[in-house]
């Protein structure tokens, strides 16, 4: 089964605000469209004017999402395309996307923070435990992989390596870090972590992983 990279780019004529919580809005758009299993990107501006609720996008804005390749998932795009998403405060309609394969790879960036959780709901981070941490980011990709494909992988290990010290974010006392990152092992759990993201809430916008860490280049 292939992963599907699609690129939601949209267009503003004028300013558009997006609420600190536009990830709800995402998320549930894409499962309305009955996509099951996904990751995506933070929202990512060309430029943007940020408040105490959220911030302005101005111009362009793009959020990039994964997913397992399925025969619906043509017309998902299009129902984007068409009808929009629906946020907070109004509905983007002047979208454009762009579709490519998930190849296999083992070293980029994380485009979304990764939420690690343990067996009680509390955050586990990397730089307190790195053991730890490793411990259950493994049984998570595991147990996604037996749901994805009704059996045990035929190799198991698996293991992040952060390259430098990753950005910690602290919301509702749950840690989310986001750096340049390495995986090795299994290449089969490697590639689903590819296509479905790593750690927990991936499906909420948590977690995504990239080749490429910019949308938007200096020319």
């Amino acid at each position: 089964m292939k992963g599907v990279r699609v690129s939601v780019k949209m267009g503003f004529k004028n300013p558009f605000f997006f609420e600190k919580e536009y990830k709800s809005s995402i998320s549930n758009k894409l499962k309305e469209l009955g996509i099951k299993r996904f990751t995506f990107s933070d929202l990512v501006c060309k430029r943007r004017k940020v408040i105490e609720d959220g911030f302005y996008a101005i111009d362009e804005a793009r959020f990039d999402f994964i997913t397992l390749n399925f025969s619906g998932l043509h017309r998902a795009i299009n129902s984007i395309l068409k009808d929009g998403i629906e946020f907070k405060y109004g509905k983007v309609i002047n979208i454009d996307a762009g579709v490519k394969r998930i190849e296999f790879f083992n070293e980029g960036y994380l485009l979304s923070p990764v939420l690690v959780l343990d067996e009680e709901g509390r955050s586990v981070d990397f730089v307190e435990n790195p053991v730890l941490y490793n411990k259950f980011i493994r049984d998570k990709i595991i147990r996604k992989y037996e749901n994805v494909y009704g059996k045990k992988p035929d190799n198991d290990s698996f293991i992040i390596i952060f390259r430098n010290i990753p950005d910690k974010i602290v919301e509702e006392g749950k840690i989310y870090l986001k750096s340049k990152c390495e995986l090795y092992g299994s290449k089969e759990l490697i590639y689903l972590a590819n296509c479905l993201g790593l750690g927990d809430n991936n499906e909420e916008g948590f977690g995504m992983m990239s080749e490429e860490l910019y949308f938007y280049k200096n020319k």
